[in-house]
């Protein structure tokens, strides 16, 4: 355990040490970065020793003035630090490489590490005091990074907007902290154990924790901050968002979850239901959207939507006393957990290489950058058949075991199990059909067809230096693609702990041998497609390519003189199927759809803001700003009147302090 928080001590003093340097932008760099990839390799002993039973951790206590907290590393912690490293490791390699080649590449390394400091601190809090404190160090970390190029107005916009949506979400939690701690005799997670709430409070304990954590993983409709903070924050600071923090209030909830008795089902209900509207609606928008990294936000709720699913079955299940089916969707929705987080981390850093050679996000603006960024456009790919759920690669195993254990629910003698097993096997059709629509959309814009401006001939490639991260995450796509039967072995461990409350539930009801065997015939699948492909791609290459081909055009139907305009936009190619969810996108349409065989000048596209940001919060904050327009009377930047404020607030407290108690 002491090992762990000299990891913590160094990737924060390296933070600080890169504050106090940073007019000396090479020395800034090394120590931010630097400190990062060292205290997460520091980390990753312990953490490693833990999810492999070779290690069972001391408890720390840590004194304070007002008392002292608890710092423990078990399994499910040392489980949701794993993204936090592999991330941490990558994005601060990839940052610091370029901020040697690019003086715009991000270096606000104080919030950077604090931020990853804050993660790695909230996952070994066992005390609700020090949780929040973690808590709420993550939150205005997260702020500053997201605002960090505050001369760009949308970006302090999307900071605020985060920030807001996180203090709403950490006021339940304090609610939630507080019921709990009036039941215990004290802050500590295992005095919150103990406690004995009244009839039905556990149902108000789950929701509040439920709202609180689910505005970080952006719960529908709780996700309004994510796509903006997503968008306009730098790559690396995407990553680590949507790869490592938002799975932070997947932590939070299985950890309140584990607090708690037995879960009632209508509590799984709730999530499956809820985490299928999110990933629908998620996914619909994202098909609606022309800017790149928007598009990637999206599906990082989508993604939390699965992932909810896996968690609400596995709770459902327990309440039906099922042991398999509850340990198999928990597996399932924690290897997804890891599998998006690799993913995702690619992702962004790849579009954060493709907007620096662009300028632009806007994928209208888009178009042949597979043949200047030939590696860049692999990595792209690579990712969103990953990410989108398909085959050969490590999401598609993770999602395939969930809809096992949907299909295991099916045979369960319940009265409503085969609502269950459709409303898991069809949710994840559905999304993952809608998550192909979006990427293969995504990457033909943007890396497919011919240019749509000249810029395109000052583009090249990320310098081989830069390749180095993106390829420790490949790797890692490797290794859980066919490592994932023997990952899946130690994610039972994970599981069991989760579990520990529930007596019946052991390693031996579990059977996660049978799942194993399913799951080894889908990674020899997977890895024979993968020689299929790299086979067909040599032999073109070397018995079908000769001659330069790269400057011929595609087929145009016999038109004499093709153009880029005449190429699919980015609202054409996805308009049939955001038509069919217009109810939801609710698109703004500009200009006129082009009509007739020779139309002279038409131009027609389409935008689609948030929808419940538009219909919901926005009137609603409009509503409430109306109502408190009057107190800002009181606002008025006298001191003196200020001490009025608090004497006056002082002598009532007083008198009903006499008068009523």
């Amino acid at each position: 355990m002491q090992q762990y928080l000299v990891a913590l001590i160094i990737i924060m003093a390296g933070g600080v040490l890169a504050f106090v340097t940073r007019k000396s932008r090479n020395v800034s760099t090394f120590l931010g970065a630097g400190s990062a990839i060292l205290g997460a390799l520091v980390a990753a002993w312990p953490v490693a020793r833990v999810l492999l039973g070779r290690a069972d951790l001391p408890v720390l206590m840590l004194q304070f003035p007002l008392g002292e907290a608890t710092l423990k590393l078990d399994a499910i912690s040392a489980f949701f630090a794993l993204p936090v490293l592999c991330l941490l490791i990558a994005v601060s390699l990839f940052s610091g490489i370029d901020a040697g080649h690019d003086k715009h590449a991000y270096d606000g390394w104080l919030f950077f590490n604090m931020l990853s400091a804050s993660m790695l601190l909230l996952l070994v809090s066992a005390n609700a005091v020090l949780f929040l404190v973690a808590w709420e160090l993550m939150s205005v970390a997260a702020f500053f990074t997201i605002a960090y190029r505050d001369e760009i107005v949308s970006a302090r916009s999307a900071g605020w907007k985060y920030l807001v949506a996180s203090h709403i979400g950490t006021a339940a939690l304090m609610l939630l902290f507080a019921m709990l701690a009036a039941q215990s005799a004290g802050f500590e997670f295992s005095q919150f154990a103990a406690a004995q709430l009244p009839s039905g409070m556990h149902s108000v304990a789950f929701l509040l924790a439920l709202f609180g954590f689910g505005v970080k993983f952006g719960l529908l409709p709780l996700h309004v901050w994510l796509p903006d903070a997503h968008a306009f924050a730098d790559a690396p600071v995407s990553a680590v968002l949507s790869g490592a923090m938002i799975k932070m209030g997947f932590y939070g909830l299985l950890r309140i979850l584990m607090l708690l008795p037995a879960p009632e089902a209508f509590w799984g209900w709730i999530l499956v239901v809820g985490g299928l509207l999110t990933g629908i609606y998620a996914m619909a928008m994202a098909l609606a959207q022309s800017d790149l990294k928007k598009v990637i936000a999206y599906s990082s709720i989508e993604n939390a939507g699965i992932i909810m699913m896996g968690i609400g079955c596995s709770l459902v299940a327990i309440a039906w006393k099922q042991p398999f089916i509850a340990g198999i969707a928990m597996i399932g929705a924690l290897l997804h957990i890891l599998n998006h987080a690799v993913c995702k981390g690619l992702i962004f850093l790849a579009a954060g290489v493709v907007y620096h050679a662009m300028g632009t996000r806007k994928l209208e603006m888009m178009g042949g950058l597979a043949r200047s960024m030939p590696f860049t456009a692999v990595c792209f790919s690579v990712a969103a058949v990953a990410i989108s759920g398909l085959p050969p690669f490590n999401s598609f195993i993770s999602e395939f075991v969930i809809f096992t254990a949907g299909l295991h629910t099916a045979t369960i003698k319940e009265p409503t199990a085969v609502l269950l097993a459709f409303m898991i096997m069809s949710g994840l059709a559905l999304i993952g059909g809608l998550a192909v629509a979006t990427y293969a959309r995504t990457f033909g814009l943007v890396f497919l067809g011919a240019p749509r401006q000249a810029k395109r001939r000052e583009i090249s490639d990320v310098i081989p230096a830069l390749r180095l991260p993106f390829l420790l995450l490949l790797a890692a796509i490797a290794v859980l693609t066919l490592a994932s039967p023997w990952i899946i072995k130690i994610l039972q461990s994970v599981v069991l702990v989760f579990m520990a409350r529930q007596t019946e539930f052991t390693a031996a009801s579990m059977q996660i041998e049978s799942l194993q065997a399913p799951v080894v015939i889908v990674v020899t699948f997977s890895l024979a497609l993968i020689v299929i492909v790299l086979a067909a791609w040599q032999i073109r290459r070397r018995f079908f390519s000769a001659g330069d081909r790269s400057d011929r055009p595609t087929w145009d139907c016999g038109y004499a003189a093709p153009d880029a305009r005449m190429q699919y936009t980015s609202s054409s190619f996805s308009q049939t199927i955001v038509d069919i969810f217009s109810a939801v996108v609710r698109p703004y349409k500009h200009g006129e759809k082009v009509s007739g065989l020779f139309p002279q000048n038409a131009s027609f596209r389409t935008d689609a803001p948030d929808s419940l940001l538009r219909y919901l919060f926005t009137p609603i904050f409009s509503l409430v700003d109306r109502v408190l327009l009057p107190l800002r009377a009181f606002q008025h930047g006298r001191l003196h009147l200020y001490i009025c404020y608090v004497a006056i607030t002082l002598l009532v407290l007083l008198i009903w302090k006499v008068v009523v108690i």
